[in-house]
């Protein structure tokens, strides 16, 4: 069970599908990783299928469920495909990511402190990126004018919030402050969702700023 789960709205709103694609690749890492989070959404997709079920038995006369049934039962039933295999140097990635890590992506240093894979994600405007720190380094300090979604993959983070290992999951809105270092040990690597462009708050945010806002950074 994680330190850190994600808040339960979060992940009913992922159970019902209303979450944007950024969001949910985030949830759905937390998901695969934590299994008291996997449990909370089996029993939500219960809870869902089976209201679903009330509201069309309570809705259709019985011929009429007889007739959806036997459609149903016309419909082929497509073969599930064999679980997805992990690129070299990314065996450690949960099958939700995997998708997601095409063939010539790889690492990109940024501002000389730590590494990123910038993850496309159609039809989402958020950033989403896998970030890879090393031991007792970190990223810049800085807050957020939007939400902030981060799943750690590997190794582990502290911040001003707490200690953050494997499947624990961190959401916040803007104004809070913070500095993620990475903890002794293994590289942390987290997969981290942002609406909005982060504000650096140190010496140099002035600078890099503009930078950050469109991208380049």
């Amino acid at each position: 069970m994680s330190r850190h789960p994600a808040p339960d709205e979060l992940l009913l709103d992922y159970a019902a599908g209303t979450l944007p694609e950024g969001p949910a690749l985030a949830v759905a890492l937390h998901v695969a990783l934590d299994p008291q989070a996997r449990r909370t959404v089996d029993r939500l997709n219960a809870v869902g299928g089976a209201l679903i079920e009330h509201e069309i038995e309570a809705s259709l006369d019985d011929a009429a469920l007889e007739r959806a049934m036997a459609r149903l039962e016309q419909v082929a039933v497509e073969p599930r495909a064999a679980p997805a295999t992990a690129r070299p140097g990314f065996e450690w990635a949960p099958p939700p990511l995997i998708p997601h890590l095409r063939a010539g992506l790889g690492w990109r240093r940024i501002l000389g402190k730590f590494d990123e894979i910038r993850l496309d994600v159609p039809g989402d405007a958020h950033r989403v990126s896998l970030l890879r720190l090393e031991p007792g380094h970190g990223l810049p300090e800085h807050n957020h004018r939007g939400y902030e979604y981060t799943v750690c993959l590997r190794g582990g983070y502290t911040d001003q919030t707490g200690s953050y290992g494997v499947g624990d999951f961190a959401v916040g809105p803007g104004g809070e402050r913070h500095e993620p270092i990475a903890d002794p040990g293994e590289p942390c690597i987290a997969l981290i969702v942002v609406e909005k462009p982060i504000v650096l708050t140190g010496p140099w945010g002035r600078w890099l700023n503009p930078l950050v806002s469109r991208g380049w950074i």
